[in-house]
């Protein structure tokens, strides 16, 4: 059997794949927990949402569901395209990280050298095993909480339902807690900075630190433009509107009696 040899355009379409995938867990799980907190700040805003909690029960629902199975497409490693296979083909392909490599981006297809590129390269990092071996224990470590946090629900109540009864399923939820599947879903966005950066750049793989706290984000005058961040700000401004609108009276009359509350449902655990 031969050894499996992975092509310099396979590392490009895993960092793509890494790119998309980040930023659709990063808005399923920040559009949900913004629009708690949002609530969670105004009486006027939760009343508002209560005059049609089951839309608000679905969306929560649906954003929780597409969060967990958004962040198993890059944590399992069972399929072509997750953060393993992105690790096997950056292993494979350090080559397109050196100054031969870098020089040709950084040409931008013209034919003669910009002036300042002999320089730039010569202060430019180049990878290798090394990093590559330390990106890893990173992901090692946020695999682990996805493995305990993330994987049993995915896999036992969302996807398949072996779990049914209510206390089941809230002790599947309270292996994690939303300070990580916070950290989880800005790790990735993270990751693709970093490696990003590395190739284009030729940056050192240092992770940055990134605000991830919804309250943090939701509540600074203004919001950065990675996928949560924006996607805390989107949701800020839609509830904005909802607090200020004006009811239709048509409407308020003949809206049905509330079949529940939209504030009760949070499957995250605190």
């Amino acid at each position: 059997m031969g050894v499996a040899v992975t092509r310099p355009k396979d590392f490009f379409i895993q960092l793509e794949n890494l790119r998309h995938e980040a930023g659709v867990a990063a808005r399923y799980v920040y559009a949900e927990m913004a629009i708690q907190h949002a609530a969670s700040k105004s009486k006027k805003l939760l009343n508002r949402l209560n005059d049609t909690p089951t839309f608000w029960i679905a969306c929560g629902a649906a954003f929780q569901s597409a969060a967990y199975i958004a962040l198993g497409r890059m944590f399992d490693t069972t399929s072509r395209y997750n953060v393993e296979e992105l690790l096997k083909t950056l292993e494979d392909n350090l080559h397109l990280f050196q100054p031969a490599a870098l020089a040709e981006r950084k040409r931008n297809g013209k034919a003669e050298d910009p002036d300042w590129l002999a320089e730039y390269l010569a202060e430019a990092y180049y990878p290798t095993l090394a990093d590559v071996l330390r990106i890893r224990k990173k992901v090692d470590g946020h695999r682990a909480v996805y493995e305990r946090a993330i994987k049993p629900v995915r896999h036992k109540y969302l996807a398949h339902r072996e779990k049914q009864e209510r206390s089941e399923v809230s002790a599947l939820y309270a292996a994690g807690t939303v300070k990580e599947i916070w950290r989880l879903a800005t790790f990735l966005l993270q990751l693709h900075d970093v490696l990003w950066q590395l190739l284009h750049n030729g940056r050192r793989p240092v992770f940055r630190a990134m605000r991830y706290s919804v309250k943090s984000i939701f509540d600074s005058s203004a919001q950065g433009s990675h996928a949560h961040e924006s996607m805390v700000g989107e949701v800020k401004k839609l509830m904005a509107l909802l607090e200020t609108a004006t009811p239709n009276p048509s409407i308020e009359r003949t809206r049905p009696g509330k079949p529940g509350r939209a504030s009760h449902v949070r499957r995250w655990a605190s």
